[in-house]
């Protein structure tokens, strides 16, 4: 796998996040799709969306390491979710 190709696993964890998180059908966003300014996330459901993300994959992330802009795209928290779990 190229370092720029996220695994897919990690993409639907987040998919299925957004969905539970935003009672929302967003499984089939592409990964440059927005989080904020097109799905409509903010502060407290992008803290929801993590505690749920971390529940569907049993994973548990370090809040230290959490930045604003892994949560641009769909895309970007799944590469940071890819690399908080094989950490």
């Amino acid at each position: 796998m190229s370092d720029t190709a996220t695994d897919p696993k990690f993409v639907d964890a987040v998919r299925k996040g957004l969905s539970e998180v935003l009672n929302k059908d967003v499984s089939g966003a592409d990964e440059n799709v927005r989080l904020f300014d097109e799905l409509g996330l903010d502060s407290s459901s992008a803290l929801e969306l993590l505690i749920t993300i971390e529940e569907i994959l049993d994973v548990q992330f370090d809040a230290d390491e959490l930045d604003m802009t892994h949560f641009e795209t769909v895309g970007s928290l799944a590469g940071f979710v890819a690399a908080e779990a094989s950490a």
